[in-house]
């Protein structure tokens, strides 16, 4: 029995053959970009009523910022089922709202973050069963992390200097969330 997901990737894709806009050859590769496609706007649609819910659109749009760009770079913990990356991401994203109760001093969130950036640059990237690197690959996503550091520090800097301290936190929120699922993937593999 097909679920409730199943069924609207089928009508998607049986609508897209009825009106030639797909070849019936590369009905898998259109299933699974439409698939792909649903998931993410699911995501994204959940963690915006998440954040709509706590109040807290501009730091959920700050947060994710910096940890959609880290962990694009860095890998780290995934959950093995679908459901379950569902739930552990939404849940990312609700902790790391309920952390901007937090109070830091910019210092000590500065001092957080040159760790968290010390320990991706030593673990990144992280393979996982979804995601298998070759040398070549893993050399091309250090590079990556080198440079998106170098940027994040400028950026950090730079935010001290216009003395915007909660954006330092919220800089600090996403980048240790990044470096957390780091820590585990590497622990997970």
């Amino acid at each position: 029995m097909k679920n409730v997901s199943e069924v609207l990737v089928d009508k998607i894709i049986d609508n897209l053959i009825e009106n030639n806009s797909i070849d019936v050859a590369d009905v898998d590769v259109y299933k699974f970009g439409v698939e792909t496609t649903l998931l993410k706007a699911l995501h994204y649609t959940s963690y915006f009523v998440i954040a709509l819910c706590m109040n807290k659109f501009l730091e959920f749009a700050i947060i994710f910022a910096v940890f959609y760009v880290f962990r694009r770079n860095t890998g780290g913990c995934h959950a093995r089922t679908r459901i379950g990356c569902y739930l552990f991401s939404c849940a990312v994203i609700f902790l790391s709202l309920f952390a901007t109760e937090l109070n830091f001093s910019w210092w000590g969130a500065a001092i957080i973050s040159i760790l968290d950036i010390v320990v991706l640059l030593v673990l990144s990237p992280v393979q996982n069963s979804n995601r298998n690197l070759d040398t070549e690959e893993i050399e091309y996503f250090r590079h990556r992390l080198r440079i998106l550091s170098a940027i994040f520090v400028v950026v950090y800097i730079a935010t001290i200097g216009l003395r915007i301290g909660y954006f330092i936190t919220l800089y600090t929120i996403g980048l240790t969330m990044d470096t957390l699922l780091t820590i585990l993937g590497k622990l997970q593999r």
